[in-house]
């Protein structure tokens, strides 16, 4: 097997050593280890090609991989295989100012695509601050909740280039056809592209991906607005969204906005843990290209209609932080290439359990969380709780942050235990798992036994032999 695939994309790009084959086996989550037999490195997706047709005639599995770091499981290879590892296809073949897209490759990661579009004043559509090695078009094909919950940024991903798990190869929408601008995604025929839509890799390997792009803010302002319960923040972002106010919109509670202003300052952070409110709301109100200092003016006079019907008080600041505004639009707009990940500044890793509900809900399953929290004896101060509205408001994307060191294996059965009695309990209340990573596959798919047969026969028809990151999902 190592002699045809070094054939295929180069000896130095096939990898069988221990030390790789490890760092492929786990990740930040708490799945158990899964070692491939090797790791393929393509460069072109010609090779992507031949490296799954030899995977057909030998029935090996193979898993694809974008992102330099993982957390969900969603990578480690269930039955062995072969890792294809996609890094090195980092290219981002365009930016399209007039149809707001760009096209890019799997290995292009969020900073990358940030700095590769300020020139053409355009922003991507990135998640919460993401790790700096998060693939843009992993994160975007996973369906990862953008920050600027508008209807036409609900779903970002545009066309794509598809190599099925036949080896053959797919386009979908106007990419489909030549001579287009491949800024539609449905067709031909039915809607392909929502069959790779939070597939985990098991329906097919994206080479390329087109997706949305949002105009760089000329001018902006941001609002702060601390709340003591997250129920409270229902109707103030449900009555901003219905009136179209401002791009970013998004809760964070004192822990996780604590971690994130306080850089890795145990000290800061813990005057930080004292001083912030319990939940803040951060709305950011932009203007561009168009008038923009209109747009800001008519949007901020509604946002204050709105505050006063409602009794509460947005703020350039809270906790008297000096320069919070700045600080926050500067981290938006400049995501760092390097360094530590914010989110695991003072633990190993954080367990994430993430769910779609309506905002109305939101604090009853936060109340839910922190109580099963302290059942299992975690300080539930330092359980993050990250709300982030989606389409208007329509609904929301709600998640708990759980603490982990992953060194400490008492500690890490422990999060394993409340991490899978939780994620039940909020499954069976209406929590809806839309991206079903590890043990939630099977939480969600014994409650869909319709739906997960369908699942099955599209992968006959997809992966007739099966092997495109087989043991995910329903798979």
């Amino acid at each position: 097997m190592i002699k045809e695939l070094k054939e295929i994309v180069g000896a130095k790009n096939v990898l069988d050593d221990a030390e790789t084959l490890d760092l492929y086996s786990q990740d930040l989550s708490l799945n158990p280890p899964k070692k491939p037999a090797v790791v393929v490195k393509p460069k072109e997706t010609a090779e992507v090609q031949e490296v799954v047709k030899f995977a057909n005639k030998t029935l090996t599995p193979v898993v694809p991989v974008s992102s330099g770091i993982h957390f969900w499981g969603a990578t480690l290879p269930e039955q062995g295989g072969i890792i294809v590892d996609l890094s090195r296809m980092n290219k981002i073949l365009e930016i399209d100012t007039l149809n707001r897209k760009t096209k890019i490759q799997p290995g292009v990661t969020w900073p990358q695509l940030m700095e590769a579009l300020k020139p053409h004043q355009q922003i991507p559509l990135n998640p919460l601050f993401p790790h700096p090695q998060t693939s843009a078009l992993t994160s975007s094909l996973e369906r990862e909740p953008m920050l600027i919950p508008k209807y036409e940024y609900g779903d970002p991903v545009l066309t794509m280039e598809v190599v099925l798990p036949t080896g053959d190869l797919f386009k979908t929408g106007t990419a489909s056809a030549a001579n287009t601008q491949e800024a539609y995604p449905e067709g031909p025929g039915i809607d392909f592209y929502r069959f790779f839509l939070g597939a985990q890799g098991t329906m097919g390997i994206v080479t390329w991906l087109n997706i949305k792009t949002e105009y760089r803010p000329i001018h902006q302002k941001a609002f702060f607005v601390a709340f003591n319960e997250l129920q409270d923040v229902a109707d103030p972002i449900y009555h901003i969204q219905r009136r179209h106010v401002g791009n970013e919109c998004f809760v964070l509670n004192r822990c996780l906005m604590a971690t994130l202003l306080s850089d890795g300052d145990q000290k800061e952070y813990a005057k930080l843990m004292g001083e912030l409110p319990p939940y803040i709301l951060i709305l950011v109100i932009a203007g561009a290209p168009r008038r923009p200092l209109e747009r800001i003016a008519y949007e901020e006079e509604a946002l204050m209609e709105i505050a006063a019907q409602l009794n509460f008080e947005p703020q350039k600041t809270v906790a008297g932080i000096a320069g919070l505004e700045a600080t926050m639009i500067n981290r938006l707009r400049n995501l760092p290439a390097n360094g530590d990940y914010w989110k695991t500044r003072y633990h190993k890793t954080t367990q994430d359990i993430f769910f779609i509900t309506t905002m109305d809900r939101a604090g009853d399953f936060t109340d839910t969380a922190l109580s099963y929290a302290a059942c299992y004896n975690l300080n539930i101060n330092e359980v993050g709780v990250y709300l982030q509205p989606l389409e208007r408001g329509r609904a929301c994307s709600l998640s708990f942050s759980l603490p982990c060191e992953l060194d400490n294996q008492t500690e890490k059965e422990r999060i394993r235990n409340l991490y899978l009695e939780l994620s039940e309990r909020l499954i069976t209340d209406g929590a809806f798992f839309s991206r079903p990573y590890g043990p939630w596959a099977d939480m969600v798919y014994r409650r869909s036994t319709t739906y997960t047969n369908t699942l099955k026969e599209l992968k006959k028809i997809f992966d007739p032999n099966h092997i495109l990151n087989p043991g995910k999902l329903c798979y």
